[in-house]
């Protein structure tokens, strides 16, 4: 098989520009538009979250598997190696 035939043979299932309708691409459209505020809102979801948070005693931190950072910021506790749960 050559490499024209077997760029022709991946070619054939796409539909062509001509067969695609304006409403296709107002479809991707609101596709893409709801996919990026999904994503945004889970971001400001974890920075509320991780601001509430913040305000826990290192203890109750600890318990919930996290720590502060040597900035006072809040990070998942690392798992230390030969130590099993």
């Amino acid at each position: 098989m050559s490499t024209i035939h077997a760029y022709m043979d991946a070619c054939d299932r796409m539909v062509p520009a001509s067969q695609r309708t304006p409403m296709d691409a107002v479809v991707s459209l609101f596709r893409s538009a709801a996919d990026l505020a999904t994503r945004l809102f889970a971001g400001l979801q974890r920075r509320w979250t991780m601001q509430r948070i913040a305000r826990f005693s290192d203890r109750r931190l600890q318990d919930m598997g996290f720590e502060r950072d040597w900035d006072g910021s809040i990070i998942r506790r690392q798992r230390q190696p030969g130590r099993r749960r």
